[in-house]
């Protein structure tokens, strides 16, 4: 194994990882002061996305809370071991990743099968998947709110029948 071809790639990575904080912190922060949350989609239409709970799901695999993990979005196991495979092969193969386009879209298949079936039993009632009011599509254009209300009120309906 070459170290300092190692080291080098991971100083080039770091930086660019660096910027790329700064810009989400930024982001973050405008975002998150006008709409209390961080998810573009969720921001935006007001409906979860399918990575909606991962951020707590690092977190609580970080702690040790496998179970509250998956609770939040079990497609958190799913990420670490795309990234370790990616890193496997940039850091310690020096190589570019084998099959990348194959893995991300495995990744991304399974992340949406996942989302329409956690949507299906738990949306709008079960956090992360729950419908915020305060939107930007609920903001620009005033049926928008009453045509979700509507929407939300028949899956409630459906799920009680």
């Amino acid at each position: 194994m070459n170290w300092k071809k190692t080291g080098r790639r991971i100083r080039e990575d770091a930086k660019w990882a660096f910027l790329t904080g700064i810009v989400f912190f930024v982001y973050y922060e405008i975002v998150h002061y006008f709409y209390g949350a961080f998810c573009p989609m969720l921001v935006t239409t007001g409906f979860p996305c399918a990575g909606c709970g991962l951020t707590r799901a690092f977190l609580y695999l970080g702690s040790g809370q496998l179970e509250r993990a998956m609770y939040m979005n079990p497609m958190a196991l799913f990420v670490i071991v795309f990234a370790l495979y990616c890193g496997y092969y940039r850091y310690i193969r020096l190589t570019t990743v084998k099959h990348f386009s194959l893995a991300l879209g495995l990744l991304i298949t399974v992340m949406l099968v996942f989302y329409g079936v956690r949507m299906y039993l738990y949306f709008p009632d079960r956090v992360p998947y729950v419908y915020t009011r305060r939107n930007v599509l609920a903001e620009c254009f005033p049926g928008y709110q009453q045509l979700v209300d509507q929407l939300l009120n028949r899956i409630r309906e459906n799920r009680v029948s």
